[in-house]
């Protein structure tokens, strides 16, 4: 038995010597059972410690010595099974801030790769000479047919062609050039 019949009583009444002999009793039980349902050592003190201000806060509760035990189980039961429900919303919201911060980060990433990449086209289209260089945006970047084009320019819907296809090559070869260099690099 944790305690005597005075001594419970004294133990209702907030007497600290009287319930130092009943957490001496019961503290090492509750530890272990605390410790399976936690894998803390922390957590599972710190636990247990709020057990036992339940139970002195809630002393004039318990009307007998043999009613200790099962306060102390199921507070210890009910606060352990919290403990667990917080524990897995926590993991949860770790889980979903890290896939949020992945997804972020890669969306940043990935704008500004294609900020980069459409800087080195602009450059690349403003080595172009005026003439193709203007043909080349029309059709390219504002998606013009070649008769638009031609229509807007006063050139011959061939001419527009020749210089598209001279702008395209020589982007290309620039653009490939470049790329390669990048992709080198990131080896």
């Amino acid at each position: 038995m944790p305690c005597t019949l005075e001594e419970f009583r004294l133990f209702q009444l907030g007497q600290e010597s009287a319930f130092r002999t009943i957490y001496e009793y019961y503290h090492p039980l509750l530890y272990r059972k605390i410790c399976k349902f936690s894998y803390d050592v922390l957590e599972a003190e710190e636990l247990t410690q709020e057990i036992f201000v339940q139970l002195f806060l809630r002393r004039s509760d318990i009307k007998s010595v043999e009613a200790i035990f099962p306060f102390l189980y199921t507070v210890a039961k009910r606060m352990s099974i919290s403990s667990f429900r917080k524990r897995i919303v926590h993991l949860r919201y770790q889980q979903e801030e890290l896939k949020s911060w992945n997804e972020g980060s890669l969306m940043n990433r990935n704008d500004i790769e294609f900020r980069e990449l459409e800087t080195i086209l602009n450059k690349v289209i403003t080595a172009l000479p005026p003439q193709q260089q203007l043909i080349y945006r029309m059709n390219k970047l504002e998606d013009k047919s070649y008769d638009e084009i031609a229509e807007i320019s006063g050139l011959s819907k061939y001419t527009v062609r020749n210089h598209l296809h001279l702008a395209t090559k020589f982007v290309r070869f620039h653009l490939n050039k470049i790329l390669l260099i990048i992709f080198l690099l990131k080896i």
